[in-house]
Formats: structure tokens, sequence, C-alpha cells
């Protein structure tokens, strides 16, 4: 495992001095147990704890190792309890993990090897050293460049140890948004910034990120730079200019900080926030260099795009596509927002695999001012689910119009999400489809069906009349699945003449469909609901991540179906 910088600390319980630990060494040592704990089929919740405790360690701008040494409450941060507060205690002070270290005297040398990365699933791992025939991680490595570990075991597999080997690491969209909200607070009340700003990637809601940039106006740039080192315990700086540094977080992401002038804020905080290709667009429709050199005042981006002849443009388009056409001909998209949503579409109740009851999650959509919401539980075939049968879905149905009968002014839906079979067939009768008030159709199984069999089955199913929604039409999971591959043209083509819809799905793993895909569903002329797949009451809040994900696609609030009343949405899933 590489070794971080170390500093020198103080004499604290009778201890001799030990060098202070970053966040990210003792968040290693912890997710270093719950790996071996794995291998040893230890409680579920127990491993789960270890790694939630060490991905809260990681996002923290605090030292943990000098709150630990001036005796604060771990236990105030989240996910850290009482036994693992005295875990992170023992590593700070001792310097190791007597029950790690235990651990690793008694497995083998290879998972002893894997344990030098806690990120490995060793499960999985174990898995290709016996399908390739290798045992070092070595070996593994090779396999990996040369495309064997994809090859033999799937993208899938390839992804997870890509991921885990890597020196620097990629978070979700969701994820990033804690850790640029600590940036920010370090910035400005250790570093002592006038302003800081988040630009880049993270400004334009791109979906993974692997760099967090910040625009900031300082009067001392060396002191912020020297201050950051600090950040968690220690973040490594990668490179430093004049005006500009480029930082290697805890959590693994790098982080970029760049300075303005309040002058200049305006044309700064545009070119650190536009896509390469956006900003070569910008640069060649308008004199932008020109106004970057210029010693006039633009001290915001309005102030840029108004003398640009421009109309501004929403951070989440600057991607390099028609945007800066539009902005010139006035004819940007009215972006929708979080406050034109009017129902959920797309949750899941104890009846399938979700936390809360159908009530429960009918009462906490009511509570966020939601008009109706659908109850989508899984059908009969994925069994992993809880899916249910056709006869507790008729019970459903049964209960949900008799729960209608006493929520004045909110309507529950009835729905299901019905799984694509491999054939495209749907998997309830037509008899029972033709009860629900529409229907989410996605697929679970078979993803390694070739493309035109993916794409036959998909367009199938749409087939059918009761076909009313596409879930998560790629079937990705962010970092850790690239999805099926299916023809996205032709299934959009398909659905647009047999009135099918798709949704954006907000689970962070997901954001599926992607900004490029939901543009093409506008560009065809369909409406797209915006969906959170919700199995929890707490899971409504996914919805921001479905909405920005929409604006990335330039979505209109007309352009939405849940932006509808249920009356002009029934009208709307006839067929």
């Amino acid at each position: 495992m590489r070794k971080n910088r170390m500093f020198p600390t103080m004499v604290l319980d009778g201890m001799s001095a030990r060098p202070a630990l970053s966040n990210a060494e003792i968040a290693d040592r912890l997710t270093s147990l719950s790996q071996i704990l794995t291998t040893q089929k230890e409680n579920f919740f127990k491993i789960k704890a270890y790694r939630r405790a060490a991905q809260t360690i990681r996002t923290l701008s605090e030292s943990i190792d000098e709150l630990v040494r001036s005796e604060a409450d771990l236990t105030a941060y989240p996910g850290i309890g009482k036994a693992i507060g005295g875990a992170i205690r023992e590593i700070v002070l001792s310097g190791t993990l007597g029950q790690l270290d235990v651990l690793r005297s008694q497995i083998s040398p290879q998972l002893a090897a894997l344990n030098e990365y806690p990120h490995l699933d060793p499960q999985r791992v174990l898995r290709i050293y016996r399908k390739l025939g290798i045992s070092t991680v070595g070996e593994l490595k090779q396999k990996l460049a040369s495309g064997e570990v994809a090859a033999s075991l799937g993208a899938r597999m390839d992804q997870h140890v890509r991921q885990a080997l890597s020196e620097t690491r990629q978070i979700l969209l969701r994820a990033a948004h804690p850790v640029a909200a600590a940036v920010e607070k370090f910035l400005v009340n250790q570093c002592g910034v006038t302003r800081a700003e988040a630009s880049g990637d993270f400004r334009r809601r791109v979906e993974v990120i692997g760099e967090i940039s910040f625009l900031i106006d300082t009067d001392d740039f060396p002191s912020v730079v020297s201050k950051l080192e600090r950040y968690g315990g220690k973040a490594e700086l990668l490179s430093s200019a004049a005006n500009e540094a480029v930082f290697k977080l805890p959590s693994g992401i790098t982080l970029r900080i760049e300075t303005a002038t309040a002058g200049k804020w305006g044309v700064a905080w545009i070119a650190a926030t536009g896509s390469r290709e956006h900003l070569r667009k910008l640069a060649g429709a308008c004199d932008l260099l020109g106004i970057a050199g210029s010693d006039d005042g633009f001290p915001t981006e309005s102030a840029v795009y108004r003398q640009l002849g421009l109309s501004f443009i929403e951070p989440e388009l600057r991607e390099g596509g028609d945007e800066v056409d539009l902005a010139r001909q006035g004819r940007l998209p009215s972006l929708v927002s979080l406050s034109h949503i009017r129902g959920e579409l797309h949750a899941h109740s104890t009846s399938s695999d979700g936390a809360n009851s159908i009530a429960e999650m009918a009462a906490g959509a009511r509570a966020r001012g939601y008009e109706y919401l659908g109850i989508t539980d899984h059908s009969q075939s994925l069994k992993i689910a809880r899916g249910l049968s056709e006869g507790e879905l008729w019970q459903q149905i049964r209960f949900i119009d008799k729960l209608n009968e006493s929520m004045d002014g909110f309507r529950t839906l009835k729905s299901a999400e019905v799984d694509i079979l491999a054939d495209g067939t749907l998997d309830y009768p037509d008899v029972l489809l033709r009860e629900l008030d529409y229907t989410v159709c996605s697929i679970h199984s078979q993803f390694q069906l070739p493309k035109a069999a993916q794409t036959s089955r998909m367009m199938r199913a749409m087939d059918n009349r009761y076909c009313t929604i596409v879930g998560h039409a790629a079937g990705r999971l962010l970092l850790r699945r690239p999805g099926y591959e299916v023809d996205i043209g032709r299934v959009i083509e398909h659905a647009k003449k047999n009135g099918c819809f798709f949704e954006i799905n907000s689970n962070p793993n997901r954001l599926d469909l992607s900004a490029a895909n939901a543009r093409l569903a506008r560009d065809a002329g369909l409406r797209l609901a915006i969906s959170t797949d919700a199995h929890s009451i707490r899971e409504f809040d996914f919805i921001g991540g479905g909405i920005e994900q929409a604006r990335r696609a330039g979505l209109q609030k007309d352009q939405i179906l849940n932006c509808l009343s249920w009356p002009e949405l029934s009208r709307i899933f006839r067929r």
C-alpha cells in the first residue's frame, strides 16, 4: 500500500508521539478490515458499517487524527458508532488495528496480498485467479491490460478491477455533492478565500466525477495551497503554478483550484466551467479571447454573454452541442426544475423489495407536495426482488382502490415494473395489465444478448399495447456495469411509432437514460418521465439527480410526463 507523507504530532495518554495519519490511511485500514471480514462470512451489516465509516472519513475536510488527539466525539459523524470510534482511536494512537493484524496473520498469502488493495472484492478476484490460472496482483494487472479479464469474465468485472487498482478514483455525481460542499467550506473558513465557486464537470453535473474544480478569489494563493495540503489530514499536492494547483484528496479524486479577480470573474468562470468542445465553439463564434484579455470589468457570466450577443447558457448545457448557436438565436430551452414535478411514476413498496408500505410511500409522496404516486413493484419473474405473482398483483390493485377512497386530493396509481422477458414478451398477461393505470417495463436479465437481439427484444415489448414507459433503458450501473447493447436510435423510433415513453431513472447508480440518449428521445418528439425508482421514502430525494440529467439533455417541463396532472397523463397513456 502506498505510504503517505507524515507530520509530527503531540504526545497523548502517556504514549510516545506517533506520526499523524491522513484520513485516507485511516479509512484504508477500516476498508481492509471489511474486506477480510467479507471472506470470513462475517455479518453483512457489520461489514457495511465499516465501509460506511470509511467513506465518511474519506469525505471529511477535518483531520480525523487531530480529532482523536483532541478527544473529539467521533460518533457525531454519520456512520461512526461507539465500536468503530474505538477502532479509529486505536489506529491513530497505536498506528495499527489489532483485529486487522490478527486476521491478516490467519489468511492465505493470496488474500494477504489482496488486502494491500482494500477496494478490491477478494471473492471476485479469486474467481478471476481461478478462471485465468493466475495467483498474484502483478499477473492480474497484466491480464487487465491485455483485455483478458474483460474477455473472460465480462465488462463489469473488468470495470471493478480497474476502479479498485486505480491511484485516482471516480465517484458518482451524488457522492461528489458532499465532497464539493466540504471543500468550499474549507476554502472559505480555513483558507480565507474571498469567494469560492464550483466549476468544471461538477458544475455541469456530469454523471461521474474524477475531478472537482473551484474558482477562487484570494490575495495569497501560496497560503491557500499550503493550507489545502492539510485537508483531510493530508491532500497530496500534484502540481502548482502561479494561479492554479492540483491535489489528490483523501477520497481519491482530484481537486483543481484556479484564481480569478473580481473584475474578470465572469469570463474566468465560463472558461473553468465549459467542456473543451463548448469553449472551442464559444471562442470560434465570439471574441471570448478578446474579452479575457480586456481590462474592462466582466464580474459576472451574464455580463460576458451580453457582451458576446448571447443569451445566458445554463452550466448543464455547456457541453459543446448546439447551445452556442441557440444562445445567439435566443432559442435556448427553459430548463425543467424541481418545482415543476407533480408526481412520481416509479416506486417500490414492501410488497416487493421496498422498505416502506404502499400507504407509507403514498403519505411520503404527498408530504413532498406531489399529486400522485405510481406503485411499480416488481413482476413475478424477478424472484430476487420478491416479484409479485398474478394473484398478489390483483390483491394490490384492490388495496390501492380502497386507499384512494381515503386520500382526497392525492392519487396512488396502479402500476408495476414489468419484466421484459428474453423473447420480448411481458411478465404478466394482458388481462391483468389492462387493469393497471400504466406500466414501467424493464430488462433485468439476459444482459449478454447481442445488440440486434437485445434491440428486437425491447421493440417487441413495445408492440404490446400495455407497455407504457421503458425503465432504465440501457441497463447500466455507473462505475459498476456498462449496460447491455441496444440500437437506441431504432428503439426510440419504435417507441414513437407505438406511443411508448422512456424514463430518466434518477437513481444515482443509474442516471439512465444518459443525457445524450435523453436528447435523442427529445429530438424525436418523445416525452420522458423523471423517476426515482425509489425503494423507500427517503429515496424520493433522488429526484434531484434526474432533474440535473434532464437539464443536461435540454429538457423543458412540457417534455416531462410527471410535470403533468394525472388527468392529463391518463389521456396520454391510453393506447
